[in-house]
């Protein structure tokens, strides 16, 4: 998980969160989670995206999730892979991710109640 210069040179199956396809953007399957309009995180597309991780995963392919600096939507792509996957709570998901990116905002601080969605 990170941003967009973690994706650059990544070799292996890339995602990409952003809202919108950037320009220049390195090869990669885009999965927008976030509508802004509703300022909500768009539940059936991070479901879309925790499949086609897991997919690469079993292939045996490494995987990263990015958007423009790995701070907001690409660390809520991790934990909903986690709290999907693995079964853990959103909270808990959150705090493994944070363990290997300190910086990150947990959905709460910057969309408010979640707990709807777990």
């Amino acid at each position: 998980m990170g941003g967009w210069k973690e994706a650059q040179g990544f070799s292996g199956s890339r995602f990409c969160v952003l809202d919108e396809v950037p320009d220049g953007m390195p090869p990669a399957t885009h999965i927008p989670i976030y509508d802004g309009a509703k300022d909500r995180p768009i539940v059936r597309n991070l479901d879309r995206l925790t499949d086609r991780m897991k997919q690469a995963h079993d292939r045996g392919e490494p995987v990263v999730v990015f958007c423009g600096h790995g701070v907001r939507r690409s660390p809520l792509a991790a934990a909903w892979y986690l709290h999907r996957t693995e079964g853990v709570a959103l909270e808990e998901a959150y705090a493994r991710v944070r363990t290997v990116r300190p910086g990150i905002e947990v959905a709460r601080e910057w969309i408010g109640d979640v707990s709807e969605l777990a």
